[in-house]
This record gives C-alpha cells, sequence and structure tokens, in this order.
C-alpha cells in the first residue's frame, strides 16, 4: 500500500473514531429531538463537542506511545507528532467550545445560571472541568506555540496525564450534578472505554515503555570533540540494532552528571553499520552536560524511527538540501553511496549544505571528496553570509526542478522558506519530504 494511501487512512480511522460518540448520541440518545429549539440545540452541541474533544484528547495518548505500527501509517514518527499536535489543538478548542456553546441558552435570560457553568461553584464537576481546561491551555500553548528546551518540553508534557485525569472526573460527575438531560444510554459505558484508552496509553509511555522494551545497550566507542559539535561513536555490547540512514534513535546517556531522560538524535553512520555514530550540536545545557561523556559509558538506543531515507524516493534524480544540523542524517546517506556505487539508484544526486559561517560547516572535506569520488552525486557548500539564503532560483539553475525528489532537513523556518519557493517555480509538493525534527 502507498505511504500516501496509509496517511490518507489513518487520518479517516482518526476522525470516524472522533465521531463514535455522535453516532452514540443519535441512536442511543435524544437525537435529533434535542434540537427542536435553539437552547436545546446549543446545549446537545455543546455536550457534542466535549465529547469528541475528550476521545481526541485519549486518541493523543495513542500517538504518543512510539507503536511502530502508527509509524508505518503516518510515514515517520516525526509525522505522528505534527498529527498529534494537530489533534491536540482540534481537541483543545472542542473542549473551549465546550462550556461556552453550554451557556449559550442561559445568555441573557439567566446570567448567572450561566456563570455556574463557567466560574468556581460548589459543583465539583464544574470547578473540575475548569481546572482541567486551563491546564490544557496552557500546556499546548507550550507544545505548539513556545520554543522551549526538549527536557522542559518533556517534562510539561507529562503533566498532560494529569490534565486528561481531570477532564475524566469531570466528564463521569457532570451528569449527576449539572446536566439534567441523559446524554445517550451507555454514556457511563463509553466514558470508561475512552478513559481506559487514554490513561493507558499514557501509563505505557510514562512507565511500562521503559520497563518492558528491550532498548539495545550501546557503549561509547570514541568521542571526537569539535568547536561547534560533539561526535559520539557507539558500539553495541550485544546484538546490534538495524536500520537505514537517515533514521533517529532515542538515546539515553548513563552518567552520573546526566539525567536517564532520553533524547533523540539522528543516525549519521552508513545503514547497517554495527558502530552508530551520532553528531550533537553544542546549542543549550544538555549539550554542554554532554562534555562529561566518557568513553566506555553506557548508552541504550529506542528505535530506529524515521522514514528519511533516499532509498524511499527511489527511481529519480534528487536534491539533497541541508542547513546547520540538518547535515547529519545525510553523512550516512553519501556513505551508502560510496558502498554500493549507486547501483540501485539512477540520475543525478546534488546535495546543499547551507550554513551562515564557514566554520560551521562539519564533515566539509569528507563530502567534498565524496563529490569527486561517486559519478553522479555532487556536493554543493552554501555560505549564506557570501552567497544569500539559498532559494529556488539557485537551485533551479544548478540542478533543475522538473522530475526531481526533493529531501530538506534543517531549522523549521530554512525549510518552511525553500519549501515555498521549489512550488513556486513547479516542483511538486509530493515529490518535497523533510525531516521534521523540530520536536526533539
Amino acid at each position: 500500500m502507498r505511504a500516501k494511501t496509509k496517511t490518507f487512512l489513518g487520518w479517516i480511522t482518526i476522525i470516524l473514531l472522533s465521531l463514535i460518540p455522535v453516532y452514540l448520541w443519535f441512536k442511543f440518545g435524544a437525537g435529533i429531538e434535542d434540537f427542536k429549539t435553539f437552547g436545546d440545540s446549543v446545549h446537545s452541541i455543546g455536550e457534542l463537542f466535549g465529547l469528541i474533544g475528550i476521545t481526541m484528547f485519549a486518541i493523543t495518548f495513542i500517538l504518543s506511545t512510539r507503536i511502530k505500527f502508527i509509524e508505518d501509517v503516518f510515514g515517520g514518527l516525526d509525522k505522528v507528532y505534527i498529527v498529534h499536535g494537530i489533534l491536540a489543538g482540534t481537541a483543545l478548542i472542542l473542549i473551549l467550545l465546550h462550556p461556552i456553546f453550554l451557556v449559550l441558552k442561559f445568555i441573557p435570560s439567566d446570567i448567572m445560571l450561566a456563570a455556574s457553568y463557567l466560574l468556581p461553584s460548589s459543583y465539583w464537576s464544574v470547578n473540575l472541568g475548569m481546572i482541567a481546561l486551563v491546564g490544557m491551555i496552557i500546556l499546548i500553548h507550550i507544545t505548539l506555540f513556545t520554543k522551549v528546551k526538549y527536557h522542559k518540553w518533556k517534562f510539561t508534557h507529562e503533566f498532560l496525564g494529569l490534565v486528561f485525569f481531570l477532564v475524566v472526573l469531570h466528564a463521569f460527575l457532570v451528569r449527576r450534578s449539572v446536566s439534567v438531560d441523559n446524554i445517550f444510554s451507555g454514556y457511563y459505558t463509553y466514558i470508561s472505554i475512552v478513559s481506559f484508552i487514554g490513561l493507558g496509553s499514557f501509563f505505557y509511555s510514562l512507565v511500562l515503555k521503559n520497563r518492558k522494551s528491550k532498548n539495545a545497550v550501546y557503549k561509547i566507542k570514541n568521542i571526537n570533540k569539535t568547536k561547534n559539535s560533539l561526535i559520539f561513536e557507539l558500539s553495541p555490547e550485544h546484538k546490534p540494532i538495524g536500520y537505514k540512514s537517515g533514521q533517529f534513535v532515542f538515546v539515553r546517556f548513563y552518567n552520573e552528571n546526566l539525567s536517564k531522560e532520553t533524547h533523540p538524535f539522528s543516525i549519521a553512520s552508513k545503514s547497517g553499520n554495527e558502530t552508530i555514530r551520532i553528531i550533537v550540536k553544542k546549542l543549550g545545557d544538555f549539550t554542554k552536560r554532554l562534555e562529561h561523556i566518557k568513553i566506555g559509558d553506557k548508552v541504550s538506543l529506542e528505535g530506529p524511527y524515521g522514514k528519511f531515507h533516499f532509498r524511499n524516493y527511489h527511481g529519480k534524480d534528487q536534491v539533497w538540501i541541508a542547513a546547520g544540523v540538518g547535515i547529519t542524517p545525510f553523512f550516512g546517506m553519501v556513505e551508502d553511496l560510496i558502498e554500493q556505487k549507486k547501483d540501485k539508484i539512477g540520475g543525478q544526486i546534488d546535495l546543499y549544505y547551507s550554513v551562515s559561517r564557514e566554520e560551521d560547516f562539519m564533515g566539509y572535506n569528507f563530502l567534498e571528496d565524496s563529490g569527486n569520488k561517486i559519478k553522479g552525486f555532487r556536493f554543493i557548500p552554501w555560505n549564506s553570509s557570501k552567497k544569500g539564503h539559498i532559494g529556488g532560483e539557485e537551485i533551479k539553475k544548478i540542478s533543475g526542478i522538473e522530475g526531481k525528489e526533493f529531501l530538506i532537513c534543517g531549522p523549521e523556518k530554512f525549510k518552511e522558506s525553500v519549501i515555498h519557493k521549489l512550488i513556486k517555480l513547479g516542483a511538486n509538493k509530493s515529490d518535497i519530504h523533510e525531516e521534521m525534527f523540530d520536536f526533539r
């Protein structure tokens, strides 16, 4: 089955699952009878928004489990996280609209009763719902609209389980206190199932996954320190993991100066190599603490994840575009080309590597030498401080646009700019593939 078809079916499945409470409402509840008057209609819509929202909220926890099947459906774990973000944002909007629509029928006739839905009151169901809503707004705002360090983002994300638990309590208590109608027969059974799925998935991700998964154990074989980066070579203690160049792994370093949390890193070595290379750019507190890592220290690897590999798009000329640390996944791909001599890849491959300063180039000599060794492969370094930001016109002039497959990795703004320019010049959106590692 083609990747686009899988993704389409994945979205259809999510939408249908989210709309299950609507079906149950009309099948086992009052249904259309609750839409005869304006007051009943807005109240019913408010309840439906709440039910759809809590269902979507539960599905976001399923997407967070990093189950391989889900990654395959959406074409990579980075794409799963995008689906997760869209679903979480939609759930937030629906849950936010839930109390607003509930009170519309009381405005302007009974403002005090309307306020009882939106302000702290003697009803615990209302208070729990409002606390959960505020918590959800804060946490999703942090996830979608702020740039925080990965470990802080991961820590705040874990509070979503508590928020969902409060939403569940609200859903169980609301009929006994505020609501005066039967939502639908079997309501408590449905909420119990949704609660079990959401909380079970959250507990699995937070606790069970780390205890039950048999992550591969490696040790630090070699460390190469440069001015701007740390290059770690990892050798397996037992059986190595199988991977393709361009994929990434979640790494846990075992060192007394570091926490035990995992961090995702792109693999910078050729496909299937026993020794895995990861490159860490010196950007913040965590990477500074990695200076304490010693040869012989153990690490565990979870993965591999991702579909960012050139052989997934074989049969066409390709243009690889990297900026900054986004060059990392391409190192292994170039090594694959060297080893396999492009026997299974036809056409031309051009690699553009953009940095803002000359000293920011990583692996320049290796890439330049590879361009001289591999027939059909060109390395095109791009110093943006001298040449300006790389754009579609430059790529069109050097490599051409029509019939090309594009692989892009780098900061989000860089990718957005390049993709916009490529599409404007005639590139097919379906031929542009990006590694979305901003969640890291």
